[in-house]
Formats: C-alpha cells, structure tokens, sequence
C-alpha cells in the first residue's frame, strides 16, 4: 500500500503527467543519450513513455552507434560488459560464491544470444545504447594509444587527421571493437582480482570463446599497420611499462665506475631494483595476468608517476607470481587454454593457414 501511495504521490508532482503524450515524446527527442537517463529517473511519465515509444525515441541514435559498432549483437555485448563491471565493483567483502552467482546469469546470457541469429537478436534497448557510448572513448583510447613500431608511427603521421576516425579502415575498427567487448566480458565473467572464478565449470572459458563467430582475416598491408587485438595492445602496454620501470631503477648506477669487489656487493641490488630478473615463464605469466585485470587497471598504472608504478608492480607481481605458485604451475603445466586465448585475440593474414574466415 505505501509503495502504491508514493508511486501515485511520484506521479501527481511529476510536471510530464499533465503534458499530452505527443509533447513527451518530443520532450525525449530533442535530449541527448546522456541527458535521457536523469529526466527518466525523475520522470516516472517519461520512463513510461520511453518504453511505450522506444523505437520511435531511440531510433534516431541508432545509426551512428551502428555506424561504429557494427550491429545489435555488439551493442548488447558492451551492455553485458558494463553490467559486469557494476558487479564487480559492487563486490566489497562478499566471498567469490556471491559474485559467482550474479555472474552465471550473464555468461549464460551471453552463450545463448551467441546461438542466436541477427534476426533473433530482439529489440534495442535504452541501456544498451547507453552501454555502447560510454565504453566507446575507452575503446578508442584502447586503439589508439602505443607503443607504435617506427614504420606504424611514420604512416599516421604522414595520413595525418584522427587515427581511429579519418586512418584506420573501418572494419579493422568494428573488429577491434568486438574484440574488446569479448575480452572485457570474458575477464569479468572468469576473473575477479586474483582469484578465479567458475571453476566447477569444466571447459566453460573455451566455451565461451568458441561461441563467439571468428574475426575475418585482414590483408597484409592493413596487418603491418595494425596488428593487435585489444589482448595484444594490453601486453605491449605493460610490457612497455615494465621496460620504463626498470630503467628507472638502472638509471641510479648510471655513470658511477665501480670497483670489482664493491660491484659484487651492489650487483644484487640492482637485480632487486629489476623485479623481473625472474624465468622467462614467471615473467610470461606475470604479463598474462596483469592482462586479466582488463584495460580500466592498465589506464589507472598508466596515470601512476614511475616510482608509484614501480611499487605497485612490485605489489602485483607479489600477489599474482610470488604468492600463487599453484596458479603458475598450473599454467606452465597446461597451456593449452592460454593458447586458445591467444589465437581468438589474434588477427590472422589472409594469407595464413591458421584460421577459416572471411578476408576483408
């Protein structure tokens, strides 16, 4: 009964009720994405004309955002990741089993819309569109940021104008779009953190990836332009912030001409100040996981000064190598789940054997 009453209060003080329907969903038309979500929460009349008349409303945005990401499924896919993102966020104190349980529902989600066709895919919703603008400048940051060979640099240079807008072909763009959206999901679905997540599901990653249609390959050219997936942009990153860190702990000996004997004591300093004086493996995994926590944690270390990054690399390497042998071993002992990864992220030549697919 009180929440009828204050429903019904809601209602008579929202200044909408008295409009015509007509005026309302022109009210809608003329706001933005971004200025509809607060005048539908304070609005109870505007929500309810936003679901009555939702194609007509949102229509007008739907090309621009098709434009960019391709079709529905990838629109429904970035909803799915944003609606992820709030779940592990939201996930202060509770055990892995909770999390778990608000996470299942979205993976299953996610498989049957993958059984899908285009066709089936269903109506556009006002969430998804929301989803789908506000992951895009993270997307685009994502493309365009380095590390860049010379020759890549030395071609955006001299095409000049917006890499992701005027320079890159636009279905490289949709792909690396889509590729993101799948690894975004497939993190927070199967990783919290550290720890692991739906590990009573046997085969249930590869599952996941399998599920998702193969990328089209590309022409060589456009390859040697832009070969990486989001996976391969995330290690290159941190692999280029590992680089920067250690020399930032050599340059402290730099200049200084040491004799032999006081050498031999400062030699382990400097391989401690080189956290990554570890096995090619420890240091494969170190990467590997680091790249699990998604592209939002790369951001946040990339904003870091390099004495803060350094520390906090050194708290990261602790927790994800030195603190979970278990995990390393396991991995060192059967790659072939890691393997699969790195073939769904990868873009394959037209001209290569590895992989059926279309060419564009």
């Amino acid at each position: 009964m009180a929440s009828s009453q204050a429903s019904g209060q809601r209602l008579w003080s929202d200044s909408f009720s008295t409009l015509p329907s007509e005026i309302n969903i022109q009210v809608l038309q003329y706001l933005s994405l971004h200025d509809i979500r607060p005048a539908i929460v304070s609005s109870l009349i505007l929500l309810r004309t936003l679901e009555s008349n939702r194609q007509y409303i949102l229509g007008p945005h739907l090309p621009r955002l098709l434009l960019t990401y391709g079709d529905v499924s990838s629109l429904r896919l970035a909803a799915a990741a944003m609606h992820l993102r709030r779940l592990h966020s939201k996930h202060e104190g509770n055990t892995i089993t909770v999390l778990e349980k608000e996470v299942e529902p979205v993976l299953d989600s996610i498989l049957r819309w993958n059984a899908r066709t285009t066709e089936e895919m269903g109506d556009i919703r006002f969430y998804m569109l929301i989803a789908a603008q506000e992951l895009l400048p993270e997307i685009i940051g994502a493309f365009t940021m380095g590390p860049w060979d010379i020759h890549q640099g030395q071609f955006h240079y001299q095409r000049g104008g917006s890499l992701w807008q005027d320079i890159a072909p636009l279905g490289l763009r949709k792909v690396f779009i889509d590729g993101f959206l799948r690894f975004d999901c497939y993190r927070s679905i199967f990783y919290h953190k550290d720890q692991e997540l739906l590990q009573n599901r046997a085969g249930i990653k590869d599952a996941f990836l399998d599920s998702f249609p193969k990328f089209p390959r590309f022409d060589d050219k456009i390859l040697r332009m832009y070969p990486h997936l989001i996976l391969g942009k995330i290690r290159r990153r941190y692999n280029q912030m590992l680089i920067d860190i250690n020399y930032l702990g050599a340059r402290h000996f730099l200049g200084i001409v040491w004799s032999p004997g006081v050498w031999n004591d400062v030699l382990p300093i400097v391989r401690s100040v080189d956290y990554r004086n570890c096995t090619g493996t420890q240091r494969a995994y170190f990467l590997y996981r680091l790249a699990l926590q998604g592209y939002p944690k790369l951001a946040f270390f990339e904003q870091l000064s390099l004495e803060k990054l350094s520390d906090t690399m050194m708290e990261e390497f602790e927790q994800l190598v030195t603190s979970n042998p278990e995990g390393l071993e396991a991995w060192a002992t059967d790659k072939s789940h890691y393997n699969n990864i790195q073939r769904h992220f990868t873009l394959w030549s037209s001209n290569s054997q590895e992989q059926d697919g279309d060419t564009l």
